[in-house]
């Protein structure tokens, strides 16, 4: 069997799964996270279940679970099922952005690191998804190797949002909150995958919604980069091309370009998050902005 098809959810798991992704969207236009187990089946193959959200905290490009309430969801399932092949599998959502690894979840994953291998899952309000095996040893050898691979969703039907599921997302979730209060202040740009090509269109933001649309761009620019689509030289001019705009726009803060040969930039990139790749003029806003995330909220100067 291939490892594209070890892997599978039922229909009703899945739309869990969408149901918790579009509350904490509606209610506080927030990502979420938890956690499911990844059970081996007579079959070989391996079915996603026992779908959970924990306490955490939250925000609109940021989800962080307590580490308590990891601990003790990996002992209940460990001691339901009595399995010692189990894994468990760190999920959340991506709301209205696309389904993809953003530095933060790369470390994440990172943190999931054990003697045999791990698997994550992001999703997005379009069902769109990633689903990650992070192979780390095999007989005894470190291999760490990352395969996004298909997750098989066993039919389909529709998103079901029950009051419990209200009544959970309320009593586990809150959100991330900021240290540094400010003044409201606007500034304009156009939305993402605008921000380059389209940032004459005029759209009155906050900084914050700025700076996050920011990490994003930097992250597909990076990932098109590291992925052969583009060269050193046009990945530069796209960083360059970022800073015009922030300037232009006087955000305070700006792209850092990291320098070096092709393969040098690609393994400094491997190893750092979007958000080490800008710098600020402000050390309160830095530290609020990196803190908060929240898109909607006006922040200022």
């Amino acid at each position: 069997m291939e490892l594209k098809e070890l892997f599978y959810i039922s229909e009703k798991d899945w739309y869990k799964l969408q149901g918790w992704a579009t509350i904490a969207h509606d209610e506080d236009k927030n990502e979420i996270s938890g956690l499911m187990t990844a059970l081996p089946q007579e079959d070989g193959r391996y079915v996603l279940s026992d779908i959970e959200i924990l306490k955490q905290e939250n925000s609109a490009a940021n989800t962080s679970l307590d580490g308590d309430a990891v601990a003790s969801y990996k002992m209940k399932y460990a001691m339901k099922h009595k399995n010692k092949n189990m894994k468990y599998v760190w999920w959340h959502s991506h709301h209205t952005m696309d389904a993809f690894w953003s530095g933060t979840d790369e470390k994440e994953i990172n943190a999931w690191e054990n003697e045999s291998f791990s698997l994550a899952l992001v999703i997005n309000l379009k069902e769109e998804y990633k689903f990650r095996v992070s192979i780390w040893k095999a007989v005894g050898l470190p291999i760490a190797q990352h395969y996004d691979i298909p997750l098989t969703i066993e039919k389909k039907s529709n998103v079901t949002i029950t009051d419990k599921m209200k009544t959970l997302y309320k009593e586990l979730c809150t959100n991330e909150t900021s240290v540094y209060q400010m003044n409201q202040t606007h500034i304009n740009y156009g939305h993402r995958n605008g921000f380059i090509s389209n940032y004459k269109r005029e759209h009155s933001l906050n900084i914050e919604e700025a700076y996050q649309q920011l990490l994003d761009e930097i992250d597909e620019i990076n990932d098109k980069f590291v992925e052969g689509a583009i060269n050193l030289k046009k990945y530069h001019n796209k960083l360059k091309q970022l800073n015009n705009i922030l300037k232009t726009k006087d955000l305070p803060f700006s792209v850092v370009l990291t320098k070096g040969t092709t393969q040098a930039v690609i393994n400094s990139l491997m190893v750092t998050m979007s958000s080490d790749l800008i710098t600020h003029k402000d050390e309160k806003i830095k530290h609020n902005l990196e803190q908060s995330y929240i898109w909607g909220v006006n922040y200022g100067y």
